[in-house]
């Protein structure tokens, strides 16, 4: 073996492991979306709190809460997208059903 690959060796066994994903419960989702409806931040002893109820870290709860507000933005963000599309379809609608006005200065004579 080279040199250079007991070196790579030894780097793989010395990384650290990957984080294991949480999986949680559908209870334990419940709770997380119960309080999450009620308040999209979760700090201090609420948190741990929290976190102790469900049997999770209080990272564990952290991670959720700021994973959710994320997923709730873009939610938000596609429904605006949506409504705004919508309103520009409305207007350009109501645009081409009204008749032309033409500008009655302009009636093609002199005075």
């Amino acid at each position: 073996m080279s040199a250079m690959q007991q070196q790579q060796q030894h780097q793989k066994k010395s990384c650290k492991s990957k984080r294991v994903r949480t999986i949680f419960t559908p209870e334990q989702l419940e709770r997380l979306e119960a309080e999450f409806e009620r308040q999209q931040y979760m700090v201090g002893p609420e948190r741990l709190y929290l976190a102790h109820t469900l049997q999770l870290t209080e990272a564990q709860v952290k991670v959720w809460f700021q994973n959710r507000r994320i997923k709730w933005r873009k939610h938000h963000l596609e429904l605006t997208h949506q409504r705004l599309a919508v309103l520009k379809q409305q207007q350009l609608l109501l645009e081409d059903s009204q008749p032309d006005v033409q500008d009655t200065n302009s009636s093609g004579t002199d005075t």
